[in-house]
């Protein structure tokens, strides 16, 4: 007889966010699904639907359909008191977290020591909130960042730019040519970015990954964190000491520290 085929999945995932010990990713229903350490109820996810999701170092905050954030999890340092309003896009760092409104004001909330959560006037079109500091990405392709800066990680880059990550003493930028700038510190070789061209980049604590055009991704920085399980992926999120990803098949495949159950090897919607 004719083997049944294998139903196709009717839910995905679209997006994913590698936190401090803990996951979240978006499903294609817009609704979140968390997994990792809970010892302050950062996987508890709220209920709705959201499209973006960003988890910190103990709590995660996710944007609504409407555009109103929503926090949980440690309320230290004010990290999970999102301003109101309606936003487009929403970045969590460590202790603090950073949105971008329609027009590409910023507004940022949460710890503000070195002011890395004062972000200057002016829009931009992408906004990254790391461990200590944050970086902007202006219209012009020029970077801005501000906050911490003991290691260089918030220092001026020259050049242009399509996207910007923020890791937790260092920074990386994708030039326009595609070609992976990082700078801070390199204690790890988080900054000794691969040769080659990308299409995105993703600066995690003391590691940094990046996707080709392939789908490929590479990672590069501390030990135990560059193993990337093989496959094509539409999109990558590094976080403490662990990285995921989406495959192709809308599943996430992490590799890393995964002592908190933070980095499965598969998990499906």
């Amino acid at each position: 007889p004719t083997p049944t085929p294998t139903p196709t999945p009717t839910t995905t995932y679209t997006a994913v966010s590698a936190g401090g010990f803990h996951t979240c990713a978006l499903r294609s229903t817009g609704t979140i699904d968390c997994w990792g350490l809970n010892t302050q109820g950062q996987i508890a996810a709220q209920t709705g639907t959201f499209t973006a999701i960003g988890a910190g170092e103990t709590h995660t905050c996710g944007l609504r359909s409407t555009g109103a954030i929503e926090c949980w999890g440690n309320s230290g340092s004010s990290r999970t008191s999102a301003p109101s309003g309606s936003f487009a896009s929403i970045s969590i760092g460590a202790l603090h977290g950073c949105a971008l409104d329609s027009a590409g004001a910023a507004t940022c909330w949460g710890a503000n020591a070195q002011n890395r959560a004062t972000p200057p006037s002016g829009t931009f079109t992408a906004i990254s909130a790391g461990g200590t500091h944050t970086c902007g990405l202006r219209s012009t392709g020029a970077i801005e960042c501000w906050g911490h800066n003991s290691d260089g990680q918030a220092a001026a880059q020259t050049g242009t730019f399509t996207a910007v990550s923020t890791g937790r003493p260092h920074s990386c930028g994708l030039r326009t040519s595609g070609a992976i700038h990082c700078w801070g510190s390199n204690n790890n070789g988080q900054t000794a970015a691969q040769t080659g061209t990308f299409t995105a980049v993703e600066a995690g604590s003391l590691h940094t990954c990046g996707r080709r055009s392939s789908g490929a991704v590479v990672c590069w920085g501390e030990s135990g964190t560059t193993s990337v399980r093989s496959g094509s992926y539409s999109a990558v999120s590094s976080g403490g000491s662990f990285s995921c990803g989406i495959t192709t098949t809308g599943s996430i495949s992490c590799w890393g520290y995964n002592a908190n159950g933070q980095a499965p090897m598969t998990r499906s919607p």
